[in-house]
């Protein structure tokens, strides 16, 4: 049974791979054949995958994992200079009044080699149906012009929320994918519905500009 398992899971990142590879080979890539050999976030300079997360209660992070396992690149966790508060209702009112005045935290992550990546995967979870101020911090802060963005989230009750058009708003010069939406407490068994979506995005019809994934 291991075995099996271990062969579909190797069949279905080839599958992956070679959609994404055909893409290259189709012109939306400008990369070297040796590239096509390796995983994304592992090729040359300007072809890379970057899966980007916030997570307070490690829901987020969970399902950043899945993703970094099947699709590889690399994987990094926005985090604010002051945490936020452990007590649920402080956190929820200190988070009322960051969306009331757009309040932007600084950050303690810094990626320098931003502008070497295609594909930036956004992970959040939802506070009051939007993305978490420490995203739309990160986002705001750093020009993606020209990048794809794969936005997945977390959440209770809210699905995607309005996690789009914060996106878009900040990001207006980005490709944005539609996006995948965990409900919290199924994160750790979410790996079958994170396949699905990438899965979908790797062999779907392509409108415009895209880097590595395409979208519906």
């Amino acid at each position: 049974m291991i075995k099996q398992q271990d062969r579909a899971r190797r069949q279905f990142l080839g599958s992956c791979w070679t959609a994404i590879s055909g893409l290259v080979i189709g012109g939306l890539f400008s990369a070297p054949p040796e590239a096509l050999a390796q995983p994304a976030g592992q090729g040359s300079a300007g072809r890379k995958v970057l899966i980007l997360y916030y997570s307070r209660t490690g829901h987020t992070r969970t399902v950043a994992t899945q993703i970094h396992g099947l699709v590889g690149g690399d994987l990094a966790e926005i985090q604010t200079v002051e945490p936020y508060p452990d007590d649920y209702d402080a956190l929820v009112a200190q988070n009322v009044e960051e969306q009331r005045s757009d309040y932007k935290p600084p950050l303690r992550t810094k990626i320098d080699n931003l502008g070497d990546y295609d594909v930036i995967f956004i992970g959040s979870p939802l506070w009051n149906v939007r993305l978490t101020p420490p995203v739309r911090s990160f986002l705001s802060s750093h020009d993606l012009s020209g990048k794809t963005i794969a936005p997945f989230v977390t959440y209770i009750v809210s699905g995607l929320g309005r996690s789009r058009r914060d996106i878009e708003e900040l990001c207006p010069d980005a490709t944005i994918l539609d996006g995948l939406a965990i409900l919290g407490e199924d994160a750790t068994k979410a790996e079958t519905k994170v396949q699905e979506w990438l899965r979908r995005h790797a062999n779907g019809p392509l409108p415009g500009r895209a880097a590595g994934l395409t979208q519906d």
